[in-house]
């Protein structure tokens, strides 16, 4: 019989959990121990995987005892098959099995092994239907990097962001998983967590960061506009593509992927999660009303955009841009201040006939009351605030002469 043949037999055989016929097909050829078989074949009611080696297949099959004599026989522990995929992976992935995957990480297996998609054991414990903290941290405990990107740039963070998963997020957090990672779309896990609506996950990851309330991905979305897209989609009845949608009610939280229509009691509840979300965002400090999307709208302009909307989140917004424009001018006017009196020294050297209009408009500044300061202020746009704000907490005390010559 060809080699061919006999690896038939011998996936035949792992498939039967027939230990006596794999040692007799192994005797005659030792190396297909670690073969890929890649070819379809369905005899006896019997689906024989395609790209595995005979370790995958015991795995599939559930054949723990198979799966340890394979091993003993000589069967790599981290052998690949066709799409890069490991048989931890497949003890990850399908109907878990904890012995198995003792077995295999007791023997070796690598935690960080990527397929050709750049998915490790880690990122496939993440589902949006369980909580797996467990698995995670034992992962982890072998060595499995919770910072490890897949090919579209995304970590587990990322994906348990998507799912939901609160414990998994706070899990990884508390061992300093790096919630400012982005993946191929710019996005970090918040946006993630924004844009399906997860609240208290957003809640984690803006205590553990406050930043990321104002970051934008590759389109210039911050978390709070993908969450006001996502409450306008509610509100005109639909769903964003293939939506994780957390519904809370009677204080009870579950979790359903949607890809349909949803009924109007699903769509009220997940509308009343969506308000709840949004308002957490908008009660955060530091929020920088005059950051625009690709399409050059603010998280207001959505809002505003928005009709009928019972939960009044364009009112709130315009409340809190209000108070967030004041706090802006005041932080712009102790720009400047700070600015002309750090320049002033070099000013009064500086011959009237080289000073630009920068230099004149700072020494006249500080000589102005501040209510008319702040009154000038007051006719910038939020873009021009908005510029303070980002110089303010960077720490920056100087804007330089071509900021200044922009907004005079």
């Amino acid at each position: 019989m060809n080699n061919a043949g006999l690896l038939y037999d011998l996936y035949r055989a792992v498939q039967n959990s027939n230990i006596d016929d794999v040692e007799r097909i192994l005797a005659q050829d030792a190396s297909l121990i670690n073969s890929i078989h890649n070819k379809v074949y369905v005899a006896d009611g019997l689906y024989l995987p395609v790209n595995c080696a005979a370790l995958h297949t015991a795995v599939l099959c559930k054949g723990i005892n198979m799966a340890g004599f394979l091993l003993n026989s000589g069967a790599d522990v981290n052998l690949e098959n066709g799409d890069g995929i490991t048989a931890l992976s497949y003890a990850i992935t399908r109907d878990y099995n904890a012995n198995m995957v003792m077995l295999l990480l007791n023997s070796g297996a690598n935690v960080n092994v990527p397929d050709t998609q750049g998915v490790t054991p880690l990122h496939c414990v993440i589902t949006p239907t369980y909580s797996n903290v467990d698995r995670i941290e034992l992962l982890v405990s072998r060595g499995g990097d919770i910072n490890i990107q897949k090919n579209n740039g995304r970590t587990v963070l990322h994906d348990a962001a998507e799912c939901g998963q609160k414990d998994i997020v706070e899990w990884l957090l508390s061992r300093n998983a790096n919630a400012l990672l982005r993946d191929n779309s710019g996005k970090i896990p918040a946006h993630f967590a924004a844009k399906y609506g997860y609240k208290d996950v957003m809640k984690l990851l803006l205590d553990r960061d406050h930043s990321v309330i104002n970051l934008q991905d590759n389109h210039d979305q911050t978390v709070l506009h993908l969450a006001v897209l996502r409450h306008s989609t509610l509100l005109n009845g639909g769903t964003n593509e293939g939506a994780y949608i957390r519904y809370d009610e009677d204080g009870a939280e579950y979790i359903r992927y949607e890809e349909r229509q949803l009924s109007e009691d699903e769509r009220l509840a997940a509308l009343r999660n969506s308000a709840k979300l949004i308002k957490m965002m908008y009660n955060h400090c530091g929020i920088n009303f005059s950051l625009k999307n690709a399409n050059g709208y603010t998280v207001l302009d959505l809002a505003l955009a928005i009709e009928h909307d019972q939960h009044g989140i364009a009112e709130h917004l315009q409340e809190k841009r209000l108070l967030w424009r004041e706090e802006q001018i005041k932080i712009a006017n102790n720009s400047l201040v700070i600015i002309a009196e750090n320049k002033e020294p070099i000013l009064k050297l500086k011959p009237d006939l080289e000073k630009t209009d920068a230099d004149k408009f700072l020494e006249k500044w500080r000589e102005l009351p501040i209510n008319i300061t702040e009154q000038i202020l007051d006719t910038l746009q939020d873009d021009y605030l908005g510029t303070f704000q980002q110089l303010n907490e960077e720490r920056k005390v100087a804007l330089g002469e071509d900021s200044i010559h922009e907004m005079i």
